[in-house]
């Protein structure tokens, strides 16, 4: 299990007002800050791609490889070079998505129009003129589900994070190319001091992104801070706008409404009704029946049309002669656990709490709701089929990348300037991918990826890293520094809030499978693609329907 380290730092939390300041618009007052919500709590280890990569069983830093014939050649060295990152992030805190009685105060909440105007200032949306437009019910409605302006302060706080993970700061005059590479205790360098945008040909630059957001306004808003952190000059240029693709909110949730295939709602409702989840059910029962009492006194018009998350959806033939009642005397059936989290959660961080819902109790429920999740993704047919077309997008994305940088090494004259990548709309030169999304969305992809499962839920701003590192092994004969060799591999790293997590598709100095920090991206394609290689997931339907 992996324990995500919460710290604040004051010194990114200055910088976001300072920005929030320079727009001329009004900060969270400190009324806002209610019940404790903090920023952004990530790790304060933020250049852990600093620390030394090791890749299989590597104590030494020579490792013997026997040749036909008997002679030894030995690894005398190995180069990583940070090759590229996608950013996986969670929007920032938000109002509660079921409604409630007191709308003016969650109005109250929300960030000024004229301040999100401005943040929005260098991006566009990507959107189909003809696409339906997203009715999933955890969007909200008026000011419920909406990012509040604490939330809009974090995601600038993350923004500036990123940046600092990942673009290596040069004192003037210095020339990085020669001179900012780290070498380890054991002989091997880390390009870069393992950085992905590092140099005057590679810095840190809008057309070097590439972002995608589902199409809630809590997501785009949010990553527009993200922009805004990372890039925190006011002056942008219309050439330079960051383009936000919101045409795959669907493939980027793992509750999409109407879900993708028969076959994943059917298997969601009989993993629900596997026997110890029903024994835990019952066992929580009294607990989510005096919650939702508790909770009936402040309910909105319309709570009981909000229904989302993997086996607690409603079931429009089996709700159809529904009589459940909650009133504020008699409850008959409690809300899911999903609602039951998200509005505790909300009350919790600003002391609201009913009466009757101790903190105990709030954190017992958030606890049940998280285990349910990752009790039901954790089923390896089930995430494939909530996550199989995220993954895929994101395990291609890094084999284009690898072609990309393949044909840079045959000739390195293409790689463009800064303004070279600004003026080319065609560039493909995307080293950084950046998702907006959601707490399922990082519950999704920890799942279908078989990463360590976290020690609590994913916190508002919590993100998920994905990269790509490119690691040249040098290999000689019995010593002889003339018949040295390069070896070229590639390997994908995880990691959540900056806690490295092990994945379970890893591989030991043997080829055998075992849980490991580096995996090669080679193997990981092939574990992915071997499980079902020509299945349609979208034409389940049709396929299901016949057995």
């Amino acid at each position: 299990m992996v324990r995500i380290i919460s710290s604040y730092d004051w010194r990114r939390i200055v910088l976001a007002l300072a920005i929030f300041a320079s727009l001329e618009s009004p900060v969270c007052s400190s009324s806002d800050n209610v019940g404790g919500i903090g920023l952004n709590k990530a790790s304060n280890n933020v250049a852990f791609v600093n620390n030394p990569i090791h890749v299989g069983n590597d104590e030494t830093s020579i490792l013997d490889l026997t040749k036909k014939g008997g002679t030894t050649r030995s690894i005398v060295k190995r180069t990583y070079k940070l090759l590229h990152v996608q950013i996986i992030h969670r929007h920032g805190d938000r109002t509660p998505i079921t409604p409630l009685k007191n709308e003016s105060y969650w109005a109250g909440a929300l960030p000024d129009v004229a301040l999100l105007q401005k943040v929005a200032q260098g991006t566009t949306l990507l959107r189909d003129e003809n696409a339906p437009l997203n009715t999933h019910s955890a969007g909200g409605r008026g000011p419920f589900g909406k990012l509040t302006t604490l939330g809009l302060l974090q995601m600038v706080e993350l923004g500036s994070r990123l940046r600092d993970e990942l673009e290596l700061n040069l004192p003037e005059g210095e020339n990085d190319e020669d001179d900012h590479h780290f070498v380890d205790d054991e002989g091997h360098v880390h390009q870069y001091h393992g950085k992905l945008f590092h140099s005057k040909h590679m810095a840190l630059h809008r057309k070097r992104i590439k972002v995608i957001s589902t199409d809630f306004p809590r997501t785009i808003q949010s990553v527009q801070a993200v922009l805004l952190g990372m890039f925190p000059s006011a002056n942008t240029s219309p050439e330079e706008s960051v383009e936000i693709d919101v045409r795959h909110t669907m493939k980027m949730i793992p509750d999409p409404q109407p879900r993708r295939s028969t076959e994943q709602t059917l298997l969601e409702m009989e993993l629900a009704s596997r026997p110890h989840l029903v024994e835990r059910e019952l066992q929580m029962k009294d607990l989510a029946m005096r919650t939702t009492l508790a909770l009936s006194t402040i309910l909105g018009h319309g709570h009981e049309d909000v229904s989302f998350g993997i086996g607690e959806e409603k079931n429009e033939d089996k709700e159809a002669n529904d009589d459940t009642i909650i009133t504020t005397e008699k409850v008959t059936k409690s809300l899911p656990w999903a609602q039951l989290s998200e509005i505790t959660t909300c009350l919790n961080v600003r002391d609201l709490l009913p009466a009757g819902v101790t903190k105990e109790d709030q954190e017992t429920i958030s606890s049940h709701a998280a285990w349910r999740w990752f009790e039901n993704l954790r089923h390896p047919r089930l995430a494939r089929l909530a996550m199989r077309d995220l993954m895929s997008e994101i395990i291609q994305n890094m084999s284009n990348r690898v072609n990309q940088e393949s044909f840079l090494a045959m000739d390195p004259s293409t790689t463009k300037s800064n303004d070279a990548a600004a003026d080319d709309d065609d560039n493909d030169d995307t080293l950084l991918h950046i998702y907006s999304a959601h707490d399922s969305t990082l519950i999704g992809l920890l799942c279908a990826f078989r990463l360590e499962q976290p020690a609590s839920w994913p916190e508002y701003g919590s993100y998920l890293k994905v990269e790509l590192i490119q690691v040249v092994e040098t290999i000689q004969d019995d010593g002889v520094t003339e018949n040295q060799q390069n070896n070229i591999k590639h390997y994908v790293r995880f990691s959540l809030n900056g806690q490295v997590l092990r994945c379970d598709w890893g591989l030991d100095e043997n080829n055998n499978i075992q849980p490991t920090e580096m995996v090669s991206l080679e193997h990981l394609m092939a574990v992915i693609n071997e499980g079902h290689p020509h299945e349609d997931v979208h034409n389940m339907d049709e396929s299901t329907s016949k057995k």
